[in-house]
């Protein structure tokens, strides 16, 4: 199958120079100026918490110990913004100073989803007994039962990692509940527009079918999937909905600026999908969506930076945003090592 030959780079160990430039003892700068670190910005719980998930997936991959003395200082900065109610902050001045009196639902459902992938990869540890102690003070927290749907499926995607599936599965109804209540024929969707990170609902729905069981929750994330696939296409080539107005049901559809965080989601919820089915379809679409980041996108340009080992943070009308921030470099690792574990399991 060519699809399978194509994985064969996969089996690389992908580029981490830059997202070690831009880590401190502290933690992950959220920002850069072009590929220079831009500390005014501080530091966020939303880069490190996916940096760290970043460096537990390169482990168990790759098997490469000295990727958790990284996972170390993201996980720290993770523990230094607990807060004693079971939430967390977000943001951190570069000279260390609290900026928020709590962070953001979505900020902390990442925070969750880290933590559950701590107790999946180092069971018996000190990291993760620590890590467990934090979800099990999170999720009974009152901030949790907020109604944005994405913060419950990062919340999902924490407690199937750590084992905790009975509480998955109340958290996989809720979202079985709000498809129901607002997808319709020609919208099939969680809600009545496309915003951000729009690829992790069907790719955390995808992984609850998984640990669960579940074929309704497998109903569920194929029929997204699709359509979500689908209106993400732009003249053949994979187009995530552009941040410049987004896409609300009913208008028109903004074609800029295309984020790469919309991309590694659609490369994980197709490879989620893929593991699930085996269906060649889901690593086909898998395989294209990585291939936005290489070019294959509406601007024919490459988000790759080979020199300095970063991801430009948006594709424009102009081409690209030259600026190679936190999220753009963690999130096309997430989605290079969602391959490179289908990879190394074909």
């Amino acid at each position: 199958m060519e699809e399978l030959s194509l994985l064969n780079r996969f089996r690389e160990r992908p580029q981490l120079r830059h997202l070690k430039r831009l880590t401190t003892k502290d933690g992950l700068i959220q920002h850069a100026d072009f590929d220079v670190p831009d500390p005014s910005f501080g530091y966020s719980i939303d880069d490190n918490a996916r940096a760290l998930i970043v460096c537990l997936w390169h482990y168990k991959i790759f098997q490469d110990p000295s990727i958790l003395q990284l996972a170390d200082i993201y996980f720290n900065y993770l523990k230094r913004v607990e807060r004693q109610d079971g939430t967390f902050h977000n943001f951190v001045s570069f000279s260390e100073k609290i900026l928020d009196h709590e962070g953001s639902e979505d900020s902390i459902g990442r925070a969750v989803w880290a933590l559950g992938e701590v107790i999946a990869s180092q069971p018996g540890t000190e990291l993760a007994e620590r890590a467990q102690t934090i979800l099990k003070r999170s999720i009974i927290d009152k901030h949790l039962d907020h109604e944005h749907v994405r913060t419950k499926a990062y919340i999902l995607l924490g407690l199937l990692s750590a084992g905790l599936l009975d509480d998955a599965k109340k958290w996989a109804d809720k979202l079985k509940k709000i498809f129901h209540a607002n997808s319709k024929k020609d919208w099939v969707w969680f809600e009545d527009g496309l915003y951000y990170a729009n690829g992790i609902l069907p790719y955390a729905l995808a992984r609850a079918a998984i640990f669960l069981n579940d074929k309704e929750l497998e109903e569920i994330a194929v029929k997204t999937f699709r359509w979500l696939d689908e209106v993400s296409t732009h003249n053949g080539v994979p187009s995530p909905i552009g941040q410049d107005g987004w896409y609300q049901s009913g208008k028109e559809k903004a074609l800029y600026d295309q984020q790469p965080l919309e991309a590694a989601d659609m490369v994980l919820a197709a490879g989620e999908l893929y593991l699930l089915t085996k269906e060649t379809e889901y690593l086909k679409r898998a395989l294209a969506w990585y291939e936005w980041y290489e070019g294959s996108n509406t601007q024919q340009k490459t988000l790759i930076n080979t020199t300095t080992g970063g991801i430009y943070d948006a594709l424009t009308p102009g081409g690209v945003n030259s600026n190679q921030g936190a999220e753009s470099i963690v999130t096309y690792l997430l989605a290079y090592l969602k391959l490179a574990q289908i990879a190394k399991n074909e």
